[in-house]
C-alpha cells in the first residue's frame, strides 16, 4: 500500500513539476537544434559590440535569476540594435543567491564579441544557441581583430562548406555575414510570398 501511495504522489508531482518549468525549457530549445541557416533566419540582431555592463535580477515570479548584459554596438550586421543593446541570459547573482546555467554563454565586461541574438518567449534578446552564438574578438599586435570559429561549428556549413579558416578577420567576416543575412532574408521573403 505504501509503495502504491508513493507512486501515486510521483504521478501527480512529475506533471506539475514539468508544467512549472515548461516556459524555461521552451526558451532553451534553441540551444540544441540550431543549424547553420538558423544563424540568419532565427536572429533579430547580429552585431559586433563591447560588453560595457551587466546586472542580475529576479524574474517577476521570483523563481529565476537573469543577467542583463549591456553591449555598446560597434557594428550592426543584421537588424538595427541601436547604439546599445541588452542581451538577457539565465543565471547570475542577486544578493547571496546565485544561479548558473551550464550551457549558457559567458560574457566578460570590457571584452568585444560578435553576437547572434534572437527574441525568446519572455521577449528577451538572448544569445542564439548559447555559447555557440557568441564569438570573443581577439586583438592582434598589428591592430587586426580576429574571430575563432572552430570547424565543427554549425556556421561553417554556410560560411564555406569546403573549409573556412579557423581564424577570420572581423571586417571580412562581417561583410560575409551581412551578405549571407541578405540572401537568407530574400529566401525567407520569397517563401512567404509563395504561401
Amino acid at each position: 500500500m505504501k509503495f502504491q501511495l508513493k507512486r501515486w504522489r510521483l504521478c501527480l508531482c512529475l506533471p506539475c513539476f514539468l508544467m512549472s518549468v515548461s516556459v524555461f525549457l521552451q526558451g532553451e530549445r534553441r540551444y540544441f537544434d540550431v543549424q547553420g541557416a538558423n544563424y540568419f533566419l532565427d536572429t533579430n540582431f547580429i552585431f559586433v559590440g563591447k560588453l560595457v555592463g551587466r546586472e542580475s535580477f529576479r524574474s517577476s515570479d521570483g523563481r529565476f535569476i537573469f543577467t542583463r548584459h549591456i553591449f555598446q554596438v560597434q557594428e550592426a550586421i543584421k537588424g538595427n540594435p541601436g547604439n546599445q543593446v541588452e542581451i538577457t541570459e539565465y543565471g547570475g547573482t542577486v544578493g547571496r543567491e546565485s544561479m548558473s546555467v551550464s550551457h549558457g554563454p559567458a560574457y566578460l565586461v570590457g571584452q568585444e564579441y560578435l553576437v547572434f541574438s534572437y527574441v525568446d518567449l519572455l521577449r528577451h534578446n538572448r544569445t542564439l544557441a548559447g555559447p555557440l552564438g557568441q564569438f570573443r574578438l581577439i586583438a592582434e599586435k598589428n591592430g587586426r581583430r580576429m574571430v575563432r570559429i572552430p570547424p565543427s561549428h554549425p556556421l561553417h556549413e554556410v560560411l564555406d562548406p569546403q573549409g573556412a579558416p579557423l581564424f577570420q578577420d572581423v571586417s571580412t567576416l562581417s561583410a560575409k555575414l551581412r551578405e549571407l543575412a541578405g540572401k537568407f532574408s530574400q529566401r525567407k521573403e520569397a517563401g512567404h510570398a509563395k504561401k
